[in-house]
């Protein structure tokens, strides 16, 4: 048996995050004043790891940062957060990925330097145990290179024949191609968000893009920010349409965050309805804070709002 409940692959790097309402960046040397910068820790793979072990679960992350400062920095943060990087990578020829997030609060601007964030290649996963956690999950696959893209199906057959669930988001295509079939036909559970699922299946209508994905062989759960979420689960249709109410701050990692408590739920046994709850919980709480990890996330908080925040079964067909 595994001894990690949870294994995230993907990204992780610090992120700046730059807050104010009027943001507007101007050139010619002009100074503005903002309201507030912030380094947190960033990528998709890492927020997902804190998030899922601040819900209590025993996580992993396989990423890649620099020998720098500031890998040392977020490797050092993963592990006061009860991550487990037995599996992180330091590559001395690169340096650590970095993000600059311009944000205005309903909307924001992302300035990405690539370094180590997409240095995760196939023999990385290849050195993976068969059997590496209770399910693996795939974060950032548009950032990653074609090797890695390429070999992450392969990968996902391997740990599936062993016994291990998969799970992957992949983010936005920047190509717009969105050829995913052999990702999705290794994954057992697929967590886009509402445009994502809809530029995937070509399909305008949430409840018949679902149903296109799903028809890949793998369960899809549909993130809608203040909408809440829509899901087929276990070949149930799930819907969750209240959130929390939380002092907004902002939502950067809030669909990370989303996809640990949707994970927390399946790995602990609950039923989809629940698990959907507790996604849409975990992923609204996060947004009270700057960044995707500072806010304070944790299985009593989840739990006291499962009563206000529930998921009903509707029909997706």
């Amino acid at each position: 048996m595994p001894d990690l409940d949870l294994l995230v692959v993907g990204d992780l790097n610090p992120d700046v995050i730059v807050s104010s309402p009027q943001l507007s960046p101007e050139f010619g040397q002009v100074e503005q004043i903002v309201d507030r910068a912030s380094l947190v820790l960033g990528g998709s793979a890492a927020i997902s790891a804190v998030g899922a072990a601040r819900l209590g679960l025993t996580v992993g992350l396989c990423a890649v940062v620099g020998d720098d400062d500031l890998g040392q920095l977020m490797t050092h943060r993963l592990i006061d957060a009860g991550v487990d990087v037995r599996y992180l990578r330091v590559d001395p020829e690169i340096d650590t990925g970095m993000s600059v997030i311009l944000n205005r609060g309903d909307d924001r601007a992302v300035l990405t330097a690539t370094g180590s964030i997409a240095s995760l290649s196939e023999k990385d996963l290849d050195r993976l145990p068969d059997d590496p956690a209770t399910y693996v999950h795939a974060s950032s696959y548009y950032l990653m290179g074609p090797e890695y893209r390429t070999a992450l199906p392969h990968a996902f057959r391997r740990f599936r024949a062993a016994g291990t669930k998969t799970s992957a988001d992949t983010n936005w295509d920047p190509d717009r191609v969105w050829d995913l079939g052999s990702l999705l036909a290794e994954t057992n559970l697929f967590l886009p968000n509402e445009a994502e699922v809809m530029a995937i299946s070509q399909s305008p209508i949430l409840e018949r893009a679902v149903d296109v994905v799903s028809r890949f062989g793998c369960d899809v759960a549909v993130k809608r920010g203040r909408q809440g979420a829509t899901a087929m689960l276990d070949g149930k249709g799930v819907r969750v349409t209240r959130v929390p109410a939380v002092n907004y701050v902002d939502s950067v990692g809030a669909g990370d965050t989303f996809n640990a408590g949707l994970l927390a739920g399946l790995i602990r046994g609950r039923d989809p309805a629940t698990c959907l709850a507790m996604a849409v919980i975990a992923g609204t709480l996060s947004t009270a804070a700057v960044g995707g990890t500072d806010a304070e996330l944790s299985v009593e908080a989840v739990e006291s709002w499962l009563t206000s925040v529930a998921a009903i079964e509707v029909g997706l067909e």
